[in-house]
């Protein structure tokens, strides 16, 4: 059978047209009643809700007698039946009203025929509700549309894996008016699947048909007034296409890949999570792979794909040893992170995630892979890929073994395991469960670092009720919402959210204050970053980057927020956002203010902006430069970290 999803879904000409917004309030060309017509559909509601349950034939529609079919039918087989009714639909939903009639016939003889067969039950559903996009009375179309829905939820309901099933469920749903059927969430549902499935693997259909899901979501969206899951799903199409008639589209919309988002993240942009300990290596990984593997993690693009390269041969060679299919796997999926398709992001990262599984499925008490799925999991997005979880029960198997043997792992990765095992049960809202952690952290009295990092997630917040009661000038609010913002940027989600509560005020006291405008822009990227909920994290994104880009345009020469703004796009997802070049001519900027005035900045960090204006460098390909950057680093800083990550690079 033709498996044409664009040709036949993609318009559904129910001519439930959907409406444009005017003034916030939804038009459609629908049903216009008149009074006369609401008062006779208000008496067919108990009516309409018996020709839906008993399907029966609606009497001012020509009668259809399927049992006595034209004898040349007769003799076809069901799929030739099948495909003959699917081109009536696509004719019929292209508008032509006899092709409804002659698709509806076919149809409900082959539901009756074989009604298991989910494919038929999809189409026929879909085909009823074009029977009452065509009916004249409007009794007539609310039975049969509600008619359609009814059969293609139950359709759905067994087989819910089904693309082409969904596609029909998702496109019905779509272009029934909202305001009388109420199934735009029901369609928001379906893209979102359809999106996901295509992202996962990008053979189930085409690319051009994945961009039209895009588009057709974010308006769906848009008509239940979720301005955010809107733009952050627009703001993925056009990340994922050039193609002129979605720019020129979203452009009425007011959505432009080129605008200046900036979600910042701040000046302590953390360093990846340490690699596996070099004493649990097996000998047929070299240290050249562990180098390659370390500087992949650190953001060296060139260097994930030479990693990818060596560890991908290695287990091949080797198909014994699950460490270096544990290692391709985390490399895989930082080839993911550095793509410019979000389907290769997302697939790469799944199908880690899948292999990853499967070797500790297979060798459970194999601590070096423990480690890499550990880290693999606790660096996913939370609201993506649901891995927070996984993390935790890796990291309190590890916290278990090095308590039964504390030669497993060095000190300080036990340390940092407890210490992230607080973030993660953090990152789920478990809050008991993370104090505990970082308390019992605490009492094993770890190296200053770690003391110092439990301290500003347990005891930063203890005075934060006093101080906000007695908050009295917009000089001491803003003071302590950027404190709070500092604290929420290492990772502490409540001081994200007082922050917030602070800042948001500041800003309403003085909405032209570029600096508090640069602060509230850069907690409510930080806001969506704690989300669960994507449509959030991207919405809060783009939404403190226009923030950003307002407080620089006001005071284009301050450092801080020059800063937050490089933060916030160096650490968004450059396939989606495609700010790398946004972030380094901020870098450039404040690192040539500090070396005109270096008391602007901590030394620290001007040295940490070195480091990652050379990665950002990288990220685009641009070696020499990143190059002639570290260079000056490695020889300003006398920091131990960098000289260890950089003498690999220079």
């Amino acid at each position: 059978m033709k498996n044409d999803y664009e040709k036949s879904q993609v318009r559904f000409g129910y001519q439930y047209q959907r409406p444009e917004r005017k003034n916030n309030k939804r038009e459609t060309e629908m049903v216009e009643l008149t009074p006369k017509e609401l008062s006779k559909s208000q008496q067919a509601i108990d009516e309409v809700t018996q020709v839906v349950e008993e399907a029966a034939p609606v009497s001012k529609l020509k009668p259809v007698d399927t049992q006595q079919l034209p004898m040349q039918e007769e003799t076809k087989s069901k799929q030739e039946l099948l495909d003959e009714a699917i081109k009536f639909h696509d004719a019929a939903v292209a508008g032509d009203k006899e092709a409804v009639m002659k698709a509806y016939d076919l149809l409900k003889k082959l539901h009756h025929m074989d009604p298991e067969d989910q494919l038929i039950g999809a189409y026929y559903g879909s085909t009823t509700s074009l029977l009452g996009r065509d009916a004249i009375d409007p009794a007539v179309r609310m039975a049969k549309a509600l008619e359609g829905t009814k059969i293609l939820d139950r359709v759905v309901a067994n087989a819910p894996d089904n693309i082409q099933v969904r596609i029909l469920r998702a496109y019905v749903s779509y272009r029934l008016p909202e305001m009388y059927f109420h199934r735009t969430s029901t369609a928001i549902e379906d893209f979102n699947y359809l999106v996901s499935r295509y992202e996962q693997d990008n053979t189930v259909f085409s690319q051009q048909f994945y961009w039209q899901l895009l588009y057709d979501l974010g308006q769906a969206y848009k008509t239940l007034g979720r301005t955010q899951g809107a733009e952050a799903t627009w703001l993925k199409l056009l990340s994922a296409t050039t193609d002129p008639k979605y720019q020129a589209l979203l452009k009425k919309e007011g959505i432009q890949l080129n605008q200046e988002p900036a979600a910042p993240t701040s000046s302590d942009s953390p360093l990846p999570p340490p690699p596996p300990p070099s004493t649990c290596q097996k000998k047929n990984i070299s240290q050249e792979g562990i180098e390659l593997y370390t500087r992949a993690l650190a953001g060296d693009k060139e260097a994930t794909r030479q990693a990818c390269d060596y560890f991908s041969k290695t287990s091949t060679e080797e198909p014994e040893d699950t460490l270096a299919a544990a290692y391709y796997a985390d490399c895989l999926s930082l080839t993911g992170r550095d793509a410019t398709a979000p389907a290769d992001m997302f697939g790469n990262a799944i199908k880690a995630m899948i292999l990853l599984d499967n070797l500790v499925n297979s060798d459970p008490d194999n601590i070096q892979v423990r480690y890499i799925r550990a880290y693999h999991s606790f660096r996913l997005p939370e609201p993506f890929f649901r891995r927070s979880a996984t993390a935790i029960s890796d990291f309190e198997y590890l916290v278990q073994r090095y308590e039964q043997d504390n030669t497993v792992l060095s000190q300080e990765a036990y340390w940092q395991i407890i210490y992230d095992l607080g973030i993660a049960y953090q990152r789920l809202g478990m809050e008991e469960q993370a104090n505990n952690a970082w308390l019992k952290l605490l009492a094993l009295s770890p190296a200053p670092k770690y003391q110092t990092l439990v301290a500003q997630q347990v005891h930063a917040l203890d005075d934060t009720g006093a101080k906000r009661i007695s908050l009295n000038s917009k000089e001491d609010m803003l003071k302590e919402g950027i404190r709070l913002h500092d604290l929420g940027v290492k990772g502490n989600t409540k001081a994200v959210k007082l922050a917030y509560e602070i800042l948001e005020k500041v800003h309403q006291m003085d909405p032209h204050d570029p600096l508090s405008l640069a602060y509230y822009g850069s907690v409510t990227a930080l806001l969506g970053r704690d989300s669960q909920d994507p449509t959030v994290m991207f919405g809060n994104a783009i939404r403190g980057l226009k923030m950003l880009k307002q407080a620089a345009s006001r005071d284009w020469q301050n450092p801080t927020i020059r800063l937050l703004r490089a933060y916030l796009a160096y650490s968004l997802p450059e396939s989606f956002f495609h700010l790398t070049e946004r972030a380094i001519k901020d870098f450039r900027f404040v690192k040539a203010a500090y070396e005109q005035d270096n008391s602007i900045i901590p030394q620290e960090l001007y040295w940490q902006i070195l480091y990652d204006l050379g990665l950002a460098y990288q990220r685009i390909g641009n070696k020499e430069m990143a190059k002639k950057v570290w260079s000056k680093l490695l020889k300003q800083s006398t920091d131990p970290k960098y000289q260890a990550l950089l003498n690999t690079e220079t």
